[in-house]
This record gives C-alpha cells, structure tokens and sequence, in this order.
C-alpha cells in the first residue's frame, strides 16, 4: 500500500498482520480520491475504523489540515501510529483508541468535510443496524457541504446499514467494495440527487 497523491506521494503505508482488517488497496483508493478531488484542500477529516489509516493519510498528503483516527483494534493501532509518525504527520493528526460506537463527534476540536466510515466487513455483514446508527450520529457532525464515505461489501444490505429516508447520492463499486457517498445533515434534503 502507498500514499497515492500530494506531498506524501508514492510513501509506503504498512498494514496489520492477519486478516483481522481489510486495508483498501491503491487502485480502489485511487477510484474514490479522484471522486472526490473537489472536496481538496479541506479543513478536516474524521477516519473511523481507520486501520492502518489509509483514507486519512491520503486526504492529509493532499491537503487536508487536520484529521481525527478512530481504532480500537489492538493489532491496527500500532500500526496506525507507525505510519502517521513514519510520515511526519503527528502534528495533524490525532488518534482516539476506543471502539466507533463509544465516539462521541461532538468532542471533536476541528471541522470534519469528510469522514471515511470503512467497519470490518464480518460487523456490516452481521450488525448492519450498527452502521446506521453511526451515520445517524456522524451526518449532523459534519460542515455543511461535508461528504461521508462508507464502504461496504458489495453483499451488503445497504437499505439496513442507513438511517431511515438516507441515501448516498452517489454509489461507487470496486472490486469486492461499494463505496457510497452520503451528504452532510443538514444539506440532505436539498442535496445532489441520486448517482
């Protein structure tokens, strides 16, 4: 895995040992960025179930200002904190080491435009309800114009892992990924139509 564009450019990312998480691969995180060039540069980023942090790193080498890693897994979290501080990040980045459910968004202290909610996929698979209830509490989180990423597997029940009356106005497949696109609260009811 590598760093894909900006001033970290071409880094290697290193990922946990074990299946125990599902690193994005380069192509399919070369797919979502180039979706998502408008949205650069951008005040801030949340990255939750982050890994290795791959989504993060990639929106701060292009520009982001700061960005929050949610992980609690114990195999990821070194390795989160090896490659944010292998690249010179620390400063622009924060890691809160709990499981998503317990974060609390209202506790951050920057703005969030964009926020990568990409959960193991047994959990999407097994507890979709738990997804929905994460995006009901991460839209109204977000600046207003903000843009949330969730990726699932492409076998997920996509109308159970949303709130009732939200839906991605944009969907996105890759490989064994589907990324949907959610826009921020506030904006939902006047958003971008469907894609």
């Amino acid at each position: 895995m590598r760093v894909i564009a900006g001033e970290l450019r071409g880094r290697t990312l290193h990922a946990p040992a074990g299946e125990r998480t599902r690193p994005i691969m380069d192509r399919q995180k070369e797919t979502l960025f180039n979706i998502l060039m408008a949205e650069f540069p951008c005040a801030g980023v949340l990255d939750i179930f982050a890994g290795s942090g791959g989504l993060g790193i990639e929106a701060l080498s292009r520009g982001a200002e700061a960005a929050t890693f949610i992980e609690s897994g114990r195999h990821a979290l070194p390795v989160l904190e090896r490659n944010l501080a292998a690249l010179g990040l620390r400063e622009r980045a924060s890691v809160l080491a709990l499981p998503a459910e317990r974060f609390d968004p209202t506790r951050l202290t920057h703005a969030v435009h964009l926020a990568f909610l990409d959960p193991p996929f047994p959990l999407v698979l097994a507890h979709p309800g738990r997804m929905a209830e994460l995006l009901a509490r991460l839209l109204p989180a977000l600046d207003e114009g903000g843009v949330l990423v969730l990726r699932v597997p492409v076998n997920a029940d996509l109308a159970a892992c949303t709130p009732v009356d939200c839906r991605p106005f944009r969907t996105i497949a890759s490989g064994e990924s589907v990324f949907h696109l959610f826009a921020a609260a506030r904006a939902l009811s006047g958003g971008p139509g469907s894609g």
